[in-house]
């Protein structure tokens, strides 16, 4: 597991592109590509990865997706074929879409594509015969907000209640996704209660880990909270995300 504190993103990791993934032919329909991933943060036994990846033009094979995952297109489009219907999806650079696990598919990529990625592969689950949507799911940044279902991530002292909205639960109920947003508020520290990842849309917050160093996050930054760390946030003005929760329990 990696090392639990708040990690910042970034779409140019430092060596990014120089060492390419290791792949095989039974993984494409077409030619093997060249890709590349960067993990900021790992839990084999959770099957959490969170990183950057790249590919250039391919057609991965068809089949059911076989993770929970959840991306942030940071350069080019990609189309994804439902193999039931045979209807195209397209996602391009500056929007979210999540795939969700099950989802009988294939990835047609042309052109480059570089990504942020939340992958949720729980090693003792299996792929659910149906999977919740049986297509992408695109958040929207001015979707309707409602009071948080999920667990409250910081312990609110004054200022605003943030709001959320879900727009995709896993069959399991442990991976969910959406549009989440507030208004100015303050925090006191404690212990994060999820796995989180979060792109911030609009406006800006801060983090402040357990010894009170900041990190402030402004619209096209993106931040990854593991489970169990001591934090809490300060909104000055006004925040919008996307976040995807990965919890243990």
């Amino acid at each position: 597991m990696s090392d639990k504190s708040i990690i910042r993103l970034s779409a140019n990791p430092a060596g990014f592109g120089e060492v390419a993934d290791e792949l095989s032919q039974d993984m494409f329909a077409s030619a093997i590509p060249a890709q590349h991933s960067h993990i900021y943060y790992e839990d084999e036994a959770l099957g959490l990865f969170i990183g950057v990846w790249d590919t250039d033009t391919m057609v991965e094979a068809a089949g059911p997706y076989g993770c929970d995952e959840f991306m942030w297109l940071l350069e080019g489009e990609c189309e994804i074929k439902n193999n039931k219907t045979g209807a195209m999806e397209k996602a391009k650079a500056g929007e979210a879409f999540i795939i969700p696990k099950g989802y009988d598919c294939q990835w047609q990529q042309t052109g480059y594509l570089r990504k942020f990625f939340v992958i949720s592969e729980h090693p003792q689950e299996t792929i659910p015969a149906q999977p919740t949507v049986a297509g992408i799911i695109i958040p929207k940044a001015d979707a309707p907000l409602s009071a948080m279902r999920t667990a409250a991530p910081f312990a609110v002292t004054q200022g605003a209640a943030p709001q959320e909205h879900i727009c995709y639960t896993d069959v399991t109920g442990k991976f969910i996704a959406g549009t989440w947003a507030s208004e100015a508020f303050e925090s006191a520290p404690q212990a994060f209660p999820y796995n989180a990842f979060a792109y911030v849309q609009g406006g800006s917050i801060s983090l402040y880990d357990e010894a009170g160093n900041e990190q402030r996050f402004n619209a096209g930054d993106a931040f990854f909270i593991p489970e169990s760390v001591v934090c809490h946030a300060i909104v000055r003005a006004s925040v919008t995300l996307f976040f995807t929760v990965i919890a243990t329990a």
